[in-house]
């Protein structure tokens, strides 16, 4: 039952419940609401500003739109993943803690207070709101089923369904978390060595995704105009048809720039975290960085083959 609470969530309740464990204070639709009108007003903005700068057609203005949804979608995320991460780092020593104090003789009661005057941040803070259901009077089982559901974490959920069968089963409580207690600091050592071992993984996505493609990509743009003004000098194609398809050119090239950072993005997440939703992450700062060495490389082709 415990383990299922998170998942029968919609993903607006989801959301919600991120900004709220984030303590983030304003409401969910009015965050979104923000994140849309935030992202059409930069967008436009920088369209007349580009459009001023550059004198050509780019898309620029989407890729800073998106950027910034990204960003303020995935900010309550983003700091409610940083809580539940801070909390499944400190749950392993809590365990301990709390089946010390159950071998010297203490009631749950007590080993839940002495989690929560410890100092493991957050999850101090939770367990101290536990421990205030108890003394309003809620039973144990309640009180850790509504902390496991609030700390959004599979890890400390299952857990929570061993501690609360064992409770019910009579069986040496203080014996399990011991042994959990162990378990989950194996669990998080294999975690980081996995990060470790794809460090290396991860730096080549991140380099071939934000610089080198963009830069080819900058690299083979400035070589196309070269090839239209030449065109354009040479034959009876006329200026609006060499427009055209510089126009044809910048939409082929950028787009694929923003569908391959995206994947980028995603490839990034998988390999650090095993999961999709990380890239929410990576994505809007590697189509910003993407774009820069993508104009970068670009001036200087154009430089190089002196096209005005």
């Amino acid at each position: 039952m415990v383990d299922d609470i998170m998942i029968k969530k919609t993903l607006f309740e989801k959301y919600e419940y991120w900004m709220e464990f984030s303590k983030m204070k304003i409401n969910a639709k009015i965050w979104i609401l923000l994140a849309i009108f935030s992202s059409l007003i930069i967008g436009v903005v920088s369209y007349f500003v580009l459009d001023y700068l550059l004198n050509e057609f780019t898309l620029l203005p989407f890729a800073l739109s998106i950027s910034l949804f990204f960003f303020i979608i995935g900010l309550p995320y983003f700091k409610a993943m940083n809580i539940i991460n801070s909390c499944e780092e400190n749950f392993s020593m809590a365990l301990k803690q709390m089946a010390d104090v159950l071998r010297a003789g203490d009631t749950y009661e007590s080993s839940l207070r002495e989690v929560a005057n410890s100092d493991y941040g957050r999850l101090s803070e939770e367990f101290n709101n536990s421990l205030r259901m108890l003394e309003d009077g809620e039973n144990l089982e309640n009180s850790l089923s509504i902390l496991s559901e609030r700390i959004d974490s599979k890890l400390i959920r299952r857990t929570m369904v061993i501690v609360l069968e064992a409770i019910k089963a009579g069986g040496s409580l203080a014996d399990i978390l011991e042994e959990i207690s162990e378990d989950i600091r194996d669990l998080r050592k294999i975690e980081n060595s996995r990060r470790a071992n794809t460090t290396m993984q991860f730096a080549f996505m991140l380099v071939a995704g934000a610089v080198i493609s963009p830069a080819i990509f900058g690299e083979i743009t400035g070589v196309m105009e070269l090839f239209s003004k030449v065109a354009l000098s040479m034959s009876d194609v006329s200026q609006a048809e060499v427009i055209a398809m510089q126009n044809f050119m910048y939409l082929v090239s950028q787009a694929y720039l923003i569908i391959q950072v995206i994947a980028t993005g995603l490839l990034m997440a998988i390999i650090r975290y095993g999961k999709f939703n990380k890239s929410i992450l990576y994505v809007p700062a590697l189509i910003l960085v993407s774009f820069i060495f993508y104009y970068g490389v670009l001036f200087v082709a154009r430089f190089m083959f002196v096209i005005k």
